[in-house]
Order: structure tokens, then C-alpha cells, then sequence
């Protein structure tokens, strides 16, 4: 009888090798061989990363009006030691104003630099790990730079309705809304960086909520 034998690997010693390497098999630590998914292995390494900008109840304040690229709703530099491969996003209305104009992007480019705003520590999905992000995070941006250079745009969905809020019935069936995006659902796992920026704009006529983004993050060495 075969016997199959593996490497434990989990949070240690992770490691990528060049392209035609011969390699071990590789199983958690309780002999489940790692044939899941990317993100799940990644997760379990600590190398998934959530931002939130707005928790419990103290949500913050989106930017005002139409879509302005230079007025970041979550701005991620990212350095030129990693890549960041976007997972999820949410943004949550809890208000929009009182005209229903909306429009939800996820932007990645160059250039991009994040005005004054509200500094966010990115946390691991394995805190165990020992793992920070080397990203700089920052929400509710006030004017900063826009993309000089747009590579992608990765995701939009708009409300675009002029509807005056003016009734208890306009404000049930308009807010509060949730949108979402995630990278299982496109199908297609997008590679940022090094040296880019990843943006979100949730763009009301004056909205607040909350947004959750979710990315993981590699050496450039695992995606080259």
C-alpha cells in the first residue's frame, strides 16, 4: 500500500520556488492535504487583509455629489515590496441625501495619492501569523490626487435615479442599500502592484455608511 507524504505548512515558512521546481506535497498541520482554495491557504497564513472604514455604529461620511476621483471613499498604496490581489468589497448606504444619485467604483492605477483622512490598520485574517500589511490605508479622503493613470477599472454599479426623498415611502425603498463585489464572482483575480494604488469611490449626493474591503497580500516574488 502507497503511503503519500507531505510538508506541514500553515503560517511558517511559506514558501514560493521558481517555475519547474520539484516540490512537496503540501498539508496542513492536521494531515488535511492543501488542495483548497488560493484564498483559503492564504487565509490561513494570515496574508488576507480587511479594511473598515466606519464600524459598529459610528459610520463616516462618503464623498459629496457626483463621482469626483480625487475625493478617495478607501485608498490603498501599495508599496513596491508586495502586490495586493483584491478580494471583496461591501459598501453599505445608511443615508444618500436627497437626490438618488450613486455611483460605486473600485479603481487601480498610478499616481493616485490619498488627501487627508482617517488612517486604517488593514487586519489579518490569521493574527497568529504575525503578519502586517506594508499598505497604507486611508479612508474618508478629502481632495487628494486622482489616478494619472487608470490600468483597470475593476468594478461599477450605480443607482443612477434622480428621486427626491420626500416621503416615508421614497426612503424605505432607497436607502438603506448594500453593494457588493467579489473577486469569486467575477472570476478573476486582479494583481495590484507594486507601486500602485487600488481606490473606492461610493458617491452620493450626501451619503455615510460603512465600507468593508477585503485583499490579500503577497511578495511580488509569488505572482512574478
Amino acid at each position: 500500500m502507497a503511503v503519500i507524504k507531505g510538508t506541514a505548512r500553515q503560517t511558517s515558512s511559506i514558501q514560493s520556488v521558481g517555475e519547474g521546481v520539484e516540490v512537496y506535497l503540501r498539508m496542513l498541520r492536521d494531515g488535511t492535504v492543501g488542495i483548497a482554495d488560493l484564498i483559503a491557504l492564504w487565509s490561513l497564513e494570515g496574508r488576507v487583509f480587511t479594511c473598515n472604514s466606519g464600524t459598529g455604529t459610528s459610520k463616516v461620511t462618503f464623498g459629496g455629489g457626483t463621482l469626483d476621483l480625487t475625493e478617495h471613499d478607501l485608498h490603498v498604496a501599495v508599496p513596491s515590496s508586495v502586490v495586493i490581489i483584491p478580494l471583496e468589497l461591501r459598501i453599505f448606504f445608511e443615508t444618500w441625501g436627497t437626490v438618488q444619485i450613486n455611483e460605486n467604483v473600485l479603481l487601480k492605477g498610478t499616481g493616485s495619492v490619498a488627501g487627508t483622512g482617517t488612517a486604517i490598520t488593514p487586519k489579518s485574517s490569521n493574527e497568529n501569523a504575525g503578519l502586517s500589511s506594508a499598505c497604507t490605508v486611508t479612508g474618508s479622503c478629502a481632495t487628494g490626487t486622482a489616478f494619472t493613470a487608470v490600468d483597470i477599472e475593476i468594478w461599477r454599479q450605480s443607482q443612477q435615479r434622480v428621486v427626491s426623498v420626500a416621503t416615508v415611502t421614497d426612503a424605505i425603498n432607497y436607502a438603506p442599500q448594500n453593494f457588493k463585489w467579489t473577486a469569486l464572482e467575477s472570476g478573476c483575480l486582479q494583481v495590484v502592484g507594486p507601486s500602485e494604488q487600488c481606490a473606492v469611490f461610493a458617491s452620493a449626493q450626501a451619503g455615510d455608511g460603512f465600507i468593508t474591503f477585503k485583499y490579500a497580500e503577497l511578495p511580488v516574488s509569488r505572482v512574478e
